[in-house]
């Protein structure tokens, strides 16, 4: 199985929270000081842009649909915030447009990731063909959107929910993973690779019937393949090295530096 893009990078999108910024839990950031980037978030994005990419964020905020925060407090509070907190590590790390979906997940709303919506939103709003994006992100819906949007390269950062998407795929909600903490033969730690099934393999776990680690493995199996990544910093030095390609495909994995 292999995904590729024939045509050259014309979109970066990214999600926010688990991918730029640090992931706080439920219900998200709904305070400016809860703001923490991720290992050299800046870094990456001003990297980006140098190299010439627009940068989309794709984010869902569902606090504001809660109403625990305003429209106001999310877009003059909240995301100058994190602005101020790029620029500060990289002069040039600015993204280009936010697209964000504040609605509940009980609302039915198409631009709410795990739909495509808001991706295919920010392909219109740049005339760029969803076969020419890379999508950057840390949860299972973050990759169904990104699919379903028809972007071919997804990357999944082990920031957020990432490692634990992972940790999940291979040991099970039964299973301990290994105690060390770097150990070289845990999958988990493994990064970057391509994470990616053979189409026996997705129909022999659909035939089991052991819900629901099975369910959230076969749910896993239908967004590869995707590259699995330790950060937004090691994603960005991947999609760079693509420059020197004729096509973007994450069926082999060059290597990247801390």
């Amino acid at each position: 199985m292999s995904a590729a893009n024939n045509s050259p990078i014309g979109l970066i999108l990214l999600d926010r929270d688990g991918v730029i910024n640090e992931d706080v839990g439920a219900p998200g950031v709904i305070d400016p000081q809860q703001l923490e980037l991720t290992h050299k978030a800046g870094t990456a994005i001003g990297n980006l842009k140098r190299a010439g990419y627009p940068v989309v964020l794709i984010t869902n905020q569902s606090c504001v649909g809660k109403q625990l925060i305003t429209e106001q407090e999310l877009y003059q509070g909240i995301l100058p915030r994190l602005q101020q907190l790029l620029l500060a590590q990289d002069p040039d790390a600015t993204w280009d447009h936010v697209f964000c979906c504040t609605t509940t997940p009980d609302v039915p709303d198409e631009r709410r990731k795990p739909s495509p919506g808001m991706i295919l939103e920010a392909c219109r709003q740049y005339k760029v063909d969803p076969s020419q994006t890379v999508f950057v992100g840390d949860t299972l819906t973050d990759l169904q959107a990104a699919t379903r949007a028809g972007v071919p390269v997804k990357i999944l950062v082990s920031t957020g929910y990432g490692s634990g998407i992972v940790q999940q795929y291979y040991y099970g909600g039964g299973s301990n993973p290994p105690n060390q903490e770097h150990d070289e033969n845990d999958p988990v730690q493994q990064t970057p690779r391509v994470m990616e099934c053979s189409q026996q393999e997705q129909e022999q776990n659909q035939a089991l019937d052991s819900p629901p680690d099975n369910d959230r493995k076969v749910a896993l199996q239908s967004v590869m393949p995707f590259l699995y990544v330790k950060n937004l910093f090691e994603a960005s030095q991947w999609i760079l090295e693509q420059q020197s390609t004729a096509a973007t495909s994450i069926t082999t994995v060059q290597g990247t530096r801390d």
